[in-house]
């Protein structure tokens, strides 16, 4: 489900962990300021933390660059990242373990994009040219209410 998004500015980081804290204060202080109340805070924290430590882990063999920007329309909240790492479509298939597997027997990972996509109002992937290359670029919209 696609949304208009309005044009927001991109800011680059270092796709390294130790950028993760400054990427969440500037995106959760932009959401106060839309007016985000604290639960909704909560729910962005979430899909922020499993898709940037998504793209920091795995989307470069040895660093790289993302960019994230945020903006507001409709009383929607939109999350954007984009990084040139190895194409990678999170939406493409359910990676959740099979709940009918002992635990010891489960593989780990894939029950955090399905947390986003059942929290979040909309998500979106396109592998499209950002910055003069190639990139994945995933959207999320949060209600502001």
């Amino acid at each position: 489900m696609a949304q208009d998004k309005p044009e927001g500015t991109w800011k680059c980081y270092n796709a390294a962990m130790d950028r993760y804290e400054e990427i969440c204060s500037n995106v959760l202080e932009e959401a106060e300021a839309a007016g985000m109340p604290q639960k909704q805070q909560l729910r962005l924290e979430l899909g922020l933390e499993e898709i940037l430590v998504n793209i920091i882990s795995y989307a470069y063999d040895e660093g790289g660059k993302v960019w994230v920007r945020t903006s507001v329309a409709d009383n929607l909240f939109c999350l954007e990242f984009a990084d040139h790492g190895k194409p990678f479509d999170p939406l493409q298939k359910d990676l959740r373990h099979d709940d009918n597997l002992p635990l010891e027997e489960r593989e780990p990972g894939g029950f955090g994009i399905f947390l986003v996509k059942k929290y979040f109002h909309a998500v979106e992937y396109k592998y499209e040219e950002i910055a003069g290359a190639m990139a994945n670029h995933l959207s999320l919209w949060l209600s502001l209410q």
